[in-house]
């Protein structure tokens, strides 16, 4: 690439040597002088810290409005060796790149504050670190995400926002940089974790996923921000499949993604049959025309589709992560066999009893009087009746039931330097139910529970759909402020939950786990805590909670 003076095109540009690595203003500079004459490269020497080893910089533009293409070489007496190539218009990610292959921890250092402070300049449209400043439901702004360092002093040396710089094109920076470390990439909901070795992935999870699904669902990925630490390293080994491979699984399953949103889809979305008396032959000459997919996995999604249940039910009732149900039901929705709906047609069942003389008003007034007015659930002996009723139903008729109690509050500094957790005020509290009435089944039975904390009732429901569901109510209630004095870093959520008859088969022992896992979650990072996890085996005593910093 260099020292070939008989290749055609503009001359190359060698700078001046220098003394210590280039920083973020050198670095741009190089861009607007390569982007003066396309097709020329443009070359920055320097040497190292240590002054035993000597590296250069180039950078050239083949289209003017094409990324600029970049390569980092080290200087050798058998000649050079390429360090990393990249092409791309975010000068950030070429001084985090730079720092890495340099062995600097930092980029603080050579990095402006206007980039740090989200400063785009007119070459680099990328920044090093942002906030997410999304509008959400109610009007309110996010919340920052937050991280913290994996042991004391770790310092990121690659972080920024995935607007700016999406998640194959980070994926693949850190694999050409070869560097070892745990990327951590966090919504305001949500976090997922990477591990590498010399740029190799060998560890992944993101929710409940763990190893290539993690990975490929993380791509579809579009808003979060990220870390890199450095040297960071885990014994599990979940990640089997090349890098390469997976990012092209991930970025088809990115656009399937794209097209279901752009054709409405959303949790709560219902899912109608176009027609329901399609035969076998006619669905698979249908499918032939989508993504190649087992179609016994297809018909068995097609069928678990009743018109009337959101794509949330059904992903309770049929557990499947998203590298699994978003081909499908892409190609179920772009093949003409099912439509997205915001809501299923129904009637009254109670107005249609009408014609029999029954008084519909009456009868909601029974249930009116079993709510607590200023909150609208279920008072706290209410839903303990409700709770024996369903037990009673499992005993006659073996049907399994999950029991969620949870906690909610607002972390507040205390006069000890320290934090505590406060009580939320009604208003918070009632806006936090009817979040929880978008995401919950009609069946489902929301109550208080005790005397500040409250609980869900999840009929015919196992441990593992109703976790699903914890961690969407988690998702919902953080994704905005409850009120406007409130700012969602600083809502406590723990999670609390136990199913007869997985966990056990007596009512007061489901009571006692689901405490016992709500109490866990407020003393982990984990928002969301299943009785199975906590539960000891027989004849032993009940794990202590591991000595992490408290979420709740």
């Amino acid at each position: 690439m260099f020292g070939s003076g008989k290749a055609a095109g503009p001359r190359n540009v060698r700078l001046p040597k220098q003394s210590a690595m280039p920083s973020y203003g050198d670095v741009e500079f190089l861009s607007q002088e390569a982007k003066k004459i396309i097709g020329r490269w443009v070359e920055l020497p320097w040497t190292g810290a240590d002054r035993k080893h000597d590296f250069i910089l180039s950078v050239r533009y083949d289209h003017e409005q094409g990324d600029p293409n970049w390569a980092m070489f080290e200087l050798g007496l058998s000649g050079n060796v390429e360090v990393w190539n990249y092409a791309t218009r975010d000068i950030s990610l070429i001084c985090n790149l730079l720092a890495t292959a340099s062995g600097s921890n930092s980029v603080e250092d050579f990095v402006p504050s206007s980039a740090l402070l989200g400063k785009a300049s007119d070459v680099g449209t990328a920044t090093v670190t942002a906030t997410v400043t999304n509008p959400t439901i109610g009007g309110g702004m996010a919340a920052p995400v937050t991280f913290e360092p994996p042991r004391p002093g770790a310092k990121a040396t690659l972080e920024g926002d995935l607007k700016n710089l999406q998640v194959p094109n980070l994926l693949q920076s850190i694999n050409l940089a070869k560097m070892t470390g745990k990327l951590d990439i966090r919504t305001r909901s949500e976090k997922a974790e990477i591990f590498f070795v010399d740029g190799n992935p060998v560890h992944a999870s993101l929710k409940d996923v763990k190893g290539d699904p993690a990975l490929i669902e993380l791509i579809t990925w579009q808003v979060g921000e990220f870390r890199f630490w450095p040297d960071e390293q885990t014994a599990e080994k979940t990640v089997s499949r090349r890098l390469d491979a997976m990012l092209m699984e991930g970025v088809t399953l990115l656009d399937q993604s794209k097209y279901l949103d752009s054709a409405g889809l959303k949790m709560e979305s219902v899912l109608v049959k176009k027609n329901a008396m399609i035969s076998e032959e006619e669905f698979q000459a249908r499918l032939s025309k989508g993504a190649p997919l087992d179609l016994t996995q297809q018909l068995d999604f097609y069928e678990l589709i009743d018109n009337k249940n959101s794509l949330f039910d059904l992903l309770r009732k049929r557990p499947m992560n998203k590298v699994g149900w978003v081909p499908i039901l892409f190609n179920l929705v772009s093949c003409g066999l099912v439509q997205v709906t915001d809501q299923a047609p129904q009637q009254s069942r109670l107005a249609n009893l009408k014609a029999l003389g029954i008084d519909e008003t009456a009868i909601q007034q029974v249930t009116k009087n079993l709510l607590r007015p200023e909150t609208g659930i279920l008072t706290y002996h209410a839903f303990i009746y409700y709770l024996d009723q369903e037990y009673l139903r499992y005993e006659y008729f073996n049907l399994p039931f999950s029991l969620l109690i949870f906690s909610m509050g607002l972390r507040k500094a205390n006069a000890a330097g320290g934090t505590s957790v406060e009580a939320l005020q009604m208003l918070g509290v009632r806006r936090a139910m009817q979040r929880i009435g978008l995401v919950k089944r009609q069946v489902d039975q929301v109550g208080h529970y005790e005397t500040f904390d409250y609980a869900i009732l999840l009929p015919n429901t196992n441990s593992m759909a109703a976790g699903a569901l914890a961690n969407r109510i988690v998702s919902v209630l953080l994704e905005a402020p409850l009120s406007s004095d409130m700012d969602s870093r600083s809502l406590a959520l723990a999670f609390g939950v136990a199913t007869v008859p997985e966990d056990c088969q007596e009512l007061d022992k489901l009571i006692v786990l689901a405490k016992r896992a709500r109490d866990r979650a407020k003393q982990g990072q984990n928002r969301v805590v299943l009785a199975r996890d906590v539960q000891p085996p027989q004849g032993q005593a009940a794990p202590p909670p591991p000595p992490q910093p408290p979420s709740y």
